[in-house]
């Protein structure tokens, strides 16, 4: 059986054994609306370069060249429609995602071989709450609400979570780079975005990201951050709570 397949396995393993879902927010009280942002000093390794006199963005500075800036963004209806810029932003600091590689067809000597059900790694599991299904190329899981694709022939993985109580997760990842999301279905409006490439973008970002809370009715603080390390490491938790205190 291939890595991804296994990999897959893996991380169906890990879901299973999770205690908590990645919405770490989600308990807190509903946000008071807010008309300017409370731009704290410093937060873990961010330290505040600038505030705007309006008090509406402020900017940090972080290791390696890593940037914050905070802003409160009003919006009518759906939050999305303020988010969604963001986002295309973002992407523009990253490099454009390469082709999808085509799949080969399998020669015909093959044909027995690939038919599903005569793989000689194939696995197949069916418990309660358990479903994990595998063979050479191929991987599909189901386990306590996470359902994951593996596929080795693009070697890529995409991870996600049915909606409960407390938000849902999408993780979309390949040999170049991940695509992390998450909502939470608290008091508050929460989302997050991470996008990670192992290629750096023009100005040498392999990692952009933001965290967006606020009051259901609004406005968002949305906290944006640009790294030149291509990992979701413990900065980003910290531009998260950045979030939150300017929320408040």
């Amino acid at each position: 059986m291939k890595t991804v397949a296994l990999t897959a396995i893996g991380v169906s393993a890990l879901a299973l054994a999770a205690c908590t879902r990645p919405f770490p927010m989600s308990h807190h009280r509903p946000l008071d609306p807010i008309s300017q942002l409370d731009c704290p000093e410093s937060q873990g390794p961010f330290d505040r370069k600038s505030v705007a006199p309006d008090g509406k963005s402020c900017t940090y500075s972080g290791p390696d060249g890593s940037e914050v800036q905070v802003k409160l963004v009003r919006f009518t209806g759906d939050p999305n429609a303020a988010l969604d810029p963001i986002e295309a932003q973002m992407k523009t600091l990253l490099p454009p995602p390469p082709p999808a590689p085509a799949s080969p067809a399998a020669p015909a000597s093959d044909a027995w071989a690939e038919s599903p059900g005569h793989g000689h790694d194939d696995v197949n599991i069916n418990l309660p709450g358990i479903s994990i299904h595998a063979d050479d190329k191929n991987a599909n899981v189901h386990v306590g609400g996470v359902h994951i694709d593996a596929d080795d022939r693009t070697n890529s993985v995409k991870i996600n979570s049915a909606p409960n109580r407390h938000g849902q997760f999408t993780v979309n990842a390949d040999d170049n780079g991940a695509v992390i999301r998450t909502r939470g279905f608290g008091a508050n409006i929460e989302q997050s975005l991470i996008m990670a490439s192992k290629a750096p973008g023009p100005q040498g970002w392999r990692t952009v990201a933001y965290e967006a809370v606020g009051p259901k009715s609004g406005p968002l603080v949305v906290a944006s951050y640009q790294s030149r390390e291509d990992n979701r490491d413990a900065g980003f938790e910290q531009v998260r709570a950045l979030a939150w205190r300017a929320a408040r």
